[in-house]
């Protein structure tokens, strides 16, 4: 008599009976109070459906020294190096700081008024979440401080001054906009402006000059942590003033 497969069907009935209680916990809790390798387990439990994930979670978190950010942010051609991680598992792990960030950017739709630099960086934040390469991140305002375009507009060093001048103010003729707001991220650093970083944004003002637009502030972001260079008293001369505008 074969008994392997009476023990793989009691092994089946045992992942699926604790699969069930973590998906009741999970309706009757949030996932508030789980541990770091319980939540990975239950995203991998959707694209391993026959196999304990549990040892799969653990094996992800030791490779991204415990965080569970790290494993989330990772590019999928590295997750799919860790031991039970395919093509199918990785893409679902990738799909969820895309799927947050997209979240909250829906919450923050083009028509909001935008009048400090704090709600600046509440509205950008978001973009920023999950990405791990430098991207750039332009808002248009109307003349009463409506958002009428908010996207990122390049990934890549905001340094490479021919694209960025060029781009800025080709979104700013298509949209009519009055004021503008830049934002960058400084991904695994600080948001401290570097020298060049200074030099850029003297240029994207001036160039808007030219056409009629004020520059109102950059934002330099990494992580939750942001700084205004418009409320640098050093730098503040670069930007355009407005009474509806608190930099403060």
């Amino acid at each position: 008599m074969n008994h392997s497969i009476g023990k793989e069907k009691d092994s089946s009935k045992i992942h699926n009976g604790h699969r069930d209680r973590l998906k009741k916990r999970f309706i009757n809790e949030g996932m508030d109070n789980f541990e770091r390798h319980v939540i990975l387990e239950m995203i991998l439990n959707y694209a391993i459906p026959q196999k304990d994930t549990n040892p799969i979670a653990h094996s992800l978190l030791t490779q991204y020294d415990g965080s569970l950010s790290k494993v989330l942010d990772a590019p999928v051609e590295e997750l799919m190096l860790v031991d039970g991680i395919g093509k199918n598992a990785a893409v679902l792990i990738k799909m969820f700081p895309e799927v947050c960030r997209r979240y909250l950017l829906d919450l923050n739709e083009t028509g909001k008024i935008i009048n400090s630099s704090q709600e600046v960086a509440k509205h950008v934040i978001p973009i920023f979440l999950g990405k791990t390469n430098e991207v750039v991140v332009i808002i248009c305002l109307d003349g009463k401080g409506k958002i009428v375009f908010c996207n990122q507009v390049f990934e890549g060093s905001i340094n490479a001054a021919a694209v960025s001048v060029r781009r800025i103010i080709e979104i700013a003729v298509r949209y009519a906009t009055t004021d503008i707001i830049i934002a960058h991220n400084h991904p695994g650093g600080i948001a401290i402006p570097s020298e060049q970083d200074i030099i850029i944004t003297e240029k994207i003002a001036n160039a808007l000059k030219i056409v009629g637009v004020r520059l109102l502030d950059h934002l330099i972001v990494a992580g939750s942590d942001w700084v205004s260079l418009a409320s640098t008293p050093t730098l503040n001369e670069i930007f355009a003033q407005s009474s509806m505008f608190d930099i403060n």
